[in-house]
């Protein structure tokens, strides 16, 4: 286990992190990935291939276990993937997501990326390994945390690439 750090020590926004491409990719999760709320979005998948779509993305970032969308986020459900502390692992990648009733695991999991970058709700640890990104989402409405996301940049990168190629061949 990685050493463990408070995460709002981290604060900064997808511009100011002095990380290589990382405004590229912060870009690409707030206006163009597919099934967010955005003009240039690239549009809504087919549910067959967003489930494939988000299989993939688990696959890739080797989630086992520490991916998990469910309709409801309660207070006590953060320590199910370890993120209810203060103190995080930023090397311990994993998500706990809120899923409306109408969507899809993967718009679901995109939403709250895309929410998260778009509001600020962004803690960044750079380190000699790697680039650590922590992404919380809210709701505002009833003052409640609906999302939190603790990837590498690296797996974003792999993300925004499977997500692209998805696109390029028709869905």
């Amino acid at each position: 286990m990685a050493g463990k750090k408070k995460y709002r020590e981290c604060l900064t926004t997808p511009f100011e992190t002095g990380i290589r491409n990382f405004t590229t990719v912060a870009k690409y999760y707030m206006y163009y990935a597919p099934e967010i709320d955005s003009v240039q979005s690239m549009g809504h998948l087919s549910t067959e291939t967003s489930q494939r779509v988000y299989a993939n993305l688990l696959e890739a970032a080797s989630f086992s276990g520490n991916g998990i969308i469910q309709k409801q986020v309660k207070s006590t459900s953060w320590k199910k993937v370890s993120l209810e502390d203060e103190e995080l692992d930023f090397e311990n990648s994993c998500f706990l997501c809120n899923q409306y009733k109408e969507e899809t695991e993967l718009h679901a999991l995109l939403r709250h990326i895309r929410n998260a970058f778009a509001h600020g709700s962004l803690y960044v640890w750079r380190k000699k390994k790697g680039n650590y990104v922590f992404l919380v989402d809210h709701d505002a409405k009833k003052n409640r945390t609906t999302a939190k996301i603790m990837v590498s940049l690296a797996i974003l990168e792999e993300w925004k690439a499977i997500l692209e190629s998805n696109i390029a061949i028709g869905e």
